[in-house]
């Protein structure tokens, strides 16, 4: 496994070892929103949001089975804009053309989908869960006292959980695309949409809207209805992402 902190940090995957070699790269999408930090003194305490994973990626290659490519989508709330020495909490979709290699039960055209935790210390995730195709998963972040619970929702049943220590206050929400290349490419990835996002804040910020940052992508207005403590857009909208062209990738 490898975790790249650069101007976002990133993560990759969460259970299955990985054969690598000099030739493997880490990219990232440049499709995704960015929000974040509150006005000062100020933390996020809850996000909601719902995503329809895309179709599986497309024109990928694999040369060594034993060094398979994968692709994640997720996102996830920080207490920092990119340090290693900070917890991510980041329930993720993960596929690969070998499920198997990465714990994954579903089949090659599935994503599955589990609640995780970057640390300092390593990837700490539940077990994947396989998502039918064209099905919905609803997500909730919250910090809970010194804790942070994730809570993976699919068809009003709770699929996936984990709670971790809060390591400090979360002061940002973004999300990512992510290809390990393995021996091969990870191809093209649909556009997908995040939908129903509320950030809920420990106090009112009536400036929080304009530190949301939005990159390839459209959405709705982000809005507050009771002052600044519980902001909500209906969705974001990521754009197609070939993960081979290094114009809408990132390192």
């Amino acid at each position: 496994m490898r975790f790249l902190y650069g101007l976002f940090p990133f993560v990759a995957a969460i259970t299955g070892a990985v054969a690598t070699s000099d030739a493997d790269e880490w990219w990232f999408g440049d499709s995704l929103f960015y929000l974040g930090p509150p006005s000062s003194g100020i933390n996020i305490t809850k996000a909601t949001y719902s995503i329809l994973p895309p179709s599986v990626p497309c024109g990928y290659t694999v040369s060594n089975p034993d060094d398979e490519i994968w692709v994640a989508v997720w996102v996830g709330a920080s207490s920092t804009a990119g340090s290693d020495y900070a917890n991510l909490y980041q329930p993720v979709f993960d596929w690969s053309p070998n499920q198997e290699s990465q714990g994954c039960p579903a089949s090659e055209t599935e994503w599955c989908v589990a609640a995780s935790t970057y640390t300092p210390s390593g990837q700490i995730g539940q077990p994947y869960v396989t998502v039918p195709q064209g099905t919905t998963v609803d997500f909730e972040i919250a910090v809970v006292g010194d804790n942070v619970v994730q809570t993976v929702t699919m068809g009003g049943k709770v699929i996936s959980n984990q709670t971790e220590a809060l390591d400090s206050g979360l002061q940002y929400l973004y999300s990512s695309n992510e290809c390990y290349t393995g021996s091969g490419s990870c191809g093209t990835i649909d556009g997908y949409t995040i939908s129903n996002l509320t950030v809920t804040l420990s106090s009112a910020d009536e400036k929080f809207a304009s530190v949301m940052g939005l990159y390839d992508v459209t959405a709705s207005s982000f809005t507050s209805a009771d002052g600044g403590i519980t902001w909500h857009a209906d969705y974001i909208n990521t754009t197609v992402v070939d993960f081979d062209d290094s114009a809408e990738v990132s390192q």
